[in-house]
C-alpha cells in the first residue's frame, strides 16, 4: 500500500483498484483549493489505476503486453473518459487551455507538460493529481509512477526545472 499526501488528506492505494481518501492524523487546514470537475477526478481515478504499470514506448495500455507510455498513459486515462486528445506529448501540451505554470494554479486533471532539458521543448507529459504530486509513465523508473513536483524534493526539483508549462482538458 503506498499513501500521497493530497491538500491535508492521505491517499492510500492498495493495488490497481483501491483508492480511499482519509483525514491524515495531525493534519493542519489547508487553503480552500479548486475540486477538481467531475470529468478531471475520474481522470485522475483512471491515472493512478495505472499506477505501477510497466512503462513501455508507443504503447497505450490496450497494447499487446499492456504498459503505457507518457502520452499513451495520458491520452488513454482521457479516452476513456470520452475526451479526444493528440496521441503524443508535444501534440498534447497544445489541446486544452494554457493555466499559468504555477502551483497555486494546478487542479487535479490538469496535463503537465516537460523538457528533457531546462528550457527545451515539450518531450515529456503528465497528470496533476493534488498536493504537488503527479503521475506519468517514466522510461527512468521503468513504470508508471507518483512523482512530486517541488523544488525542495530531491526527485521532484528535476522535474520542476524541466516544468514547460500546464493544459487543462475538463
Amino acid at each position: 500500500m503506498q499513501t500521497y499526501m493530497i491538500r491535508g488528506l492521505a491517499l492510500l492505494v492498495a493495488g490497481a483498484q483501491a483508492v480511499v481518501l482519509i483525514a491524515a492524523h495531525g493534519s493542519a487546514p489547508t487553503p480552500a483549493a479548486a475540486e477538481p470537475t467531475p470529468a478531471g477526478a475520474a481522470v485522475v481515478r483512471e491515472v493512478l489505476a495505472a499506477v505501477g504499470t510497466p512503462y513501455r514506448w508507443g504503447a497505450t495500455g490496450a497494447d499487446a503486453g499492456g504498459g503505457y507510455d507518457c502520452s499513451g498513459l495520458i491520452w488513454r486515462s482521457y479516452a476513456v473518459q470520452g475526451i479526444w486528445l493528440p496521441r503524443v506529448s508535444y501534440e498534447q501540451a497544445r489541446a486544452g487551455v494554457a493555466i499559468p505554470r504555477k502551483p497555486i494554479a494546478l487542479e487535479p486533471g490538469d496535463l503537465l507538460t516537460f523538457s528533457r532539458v531546462p528550457g527545451g521543448p515539450v518531450q515529456h507529459v503528465g497528470l496533476y493529481i493534488g498536493g504537488g504530486n503527479f503521475v506519468h509513465s517514466s522510461g527512468w523508473d521503468r513504470a508508471v509512477v507518483v512523482s512530486s513536483l517541488a523544488p525542495g524534493d530531491p526527485k521532484g526539483r528535476w522535474w520542476w526545472r524541466r516544468w514547460v508549462g500546464v493544459r487543462r482538458v475538463t
